[in-house]
């Protein structure tokens, strides 16, 4: 067997041995292999490589409930509360869809202000009032003619309000998961 090449080098009345690169280029080759296969595990619940499943467009068969989980075979409307009203309380003045997120809408003081999201996402928005808007209970409520969430404000004074909500997938309990977040801003200038 061959020996491997070494050098030698003499510095200060000390000799230093030094290895060729044909050892060390593939222990760090090795290496790097082993570190990017480790990163490569099993993952059993979600993960960017999942196969995204499509949100449900069709009505709910059973009472909402709270929670992005729902029980085998049973689906939710995604609304963070379990009251329903039917018909709706008022008729808004102002009606902001997803459509109208990122815009700013105009009212009035006084005007109700009614922001409707459509079922099939898990929806969280604001639960307090924000900044002129005053939140009216129930807020996150479903209307099942509409099929959609709705939260409604009162416009209290003048100035610009930014409202924020967030929907996320309603997933099956150990099924994959579609990985998302929508962000549905409005801002509402009140004059």
């Amino acid at each position: 067997m061959r020996r491997p090449h070494t050098v030698r080098y003499k510095i200060n009345s000390r000799v230093i041995r030094r290895q060729s690169l044909s050892f060390i280029v593939p222990l760090a080759l090795l290496l790097a292999l082993v570190f990017t296969l480790a990163a490569c595990g099993t993952n059993t619940t979600t993960g960017a490589g999942s196969t995204p499943t499509s949100a449900p467009t069709s009505a709910p068969t059973s009472a909402p409930t709270r929670g992005a989980t729902t029980a085998p075979g049973k689906t939710t409307n995604g609304c963070p509360t379990s009251a329903v009203v039917n018909p709706p309380q008022k008729t808004p003045n102002v009606t902001l869809h997803m459509g109208n997120s990122n815009s700013t809408a105009i009212a009035h003081t006084g005007d109700l202000i009614e922001v409707q999201l459509p079922f099939g996402h898990q929806w969280s928005g604001p639960t307090t009032s924000q900044g002129t808007l005053e939140l009216q209970s129930p807020s996150g409520y479903a209307s099942s003619t509409l099929k959609v969430c709705i939260w409604q404000f009162i416009a209290q004074g003048t100035g610009a309000s930014k409202l924020s909500f967030t929907g996320r997938p309603i997933c099956a309990a150990g099924q994959l998961c579609p990985q998302y977040i929508l962000n549905v801003p409005f801002t509402i200038e009140v004059k």
